[in-house]
C-alpha cells in the first residue's frame, strides 16, 4: 500500500483507518509510490520546518520527492493539531484527518502558498475529501 505510517508519538489513533483513507485519496488522485506519514513532536517538526526557512512548529509539513518508489514524506505534529482543533472549535479527529489529507494533497502537487486560485482548488479538494470520509471521524481515535 502507498501510505506507511509511523506513530512515533504513540498517539491514540487508528492508523489502519487513517492509512486506508489516505490510500483512497492517493488512488483518486491517480498517484503511485510510497508516501511516509510520521507523527512527531514539536521539537522534531520545528527542526524539519527549518528546511523551509521557517522558525517554530507547525501542524503539518510535506516533502515531495516524486521519486519512482518514494513519492514523499508527511510529518504531523499532534500537539499542534490539538491546539488548532481547540482554536477552531473542531474535534481533534477532524483536524488530524484534515492535516493528513492536506499533506497528501501537497505530495500530489497541490499548493496554496503563492497563488490564490490554486489555494482555492487545494482547500476545496481538501474539505471535499474530509467530507467524503466524515462518517469515519468518530473511529479515528
Amino acid at each position: 500500500m502507498p501510505i506507511e505510517i509511523f506513530n512515533e508519538q504513540k498517539i491514540d489513533i487508528n492508523t489502519n483507518l487513517v492509512k486506508s483513507i489516505l490510500d483512497e485519496v492517493l488512488k483518486r488522485e491517480k498517484e503511485n509510490g510510497i508516501v511516509i506519514l510520521a507523527f512527531v513532536d514539536e521539537e522534531e517538526i520545528t527542526r524539519l520546518n527549518a528546511y523551509r526557512n521557517s522558525n517554530g512548529p507547525t501542524d503539518v509539513l510535506s516533502f515531495n520527492y516524486d521519486l519512482p518508489q518514494l513519492k514523499g514524506e508527511i510529518y504531523v505534529c499532534p500537539s499542534y493539531v490539538k491546539e488548532n482543533a481547540d482554536e477552531f472549535k473542531v474535534h481533534f479527529n477532524e483536524e488530524i484527518l484534515r492535516v493528513c489529507i492536506h499533506g497528501v494533497l501537497h505530495i500530489c502537487g497541490y499548493d496554496h502558498e503563492d497563488d490564490e486560485s490554486r489555494a482555492k482548488i487545494m482547500f476545496e479538494k481538501q474539505e471535499g475529501y474530509l467530507s467524503d470520509f466524515s462518517e469515519s471521524l468518530d473511529k479515528i481515535s
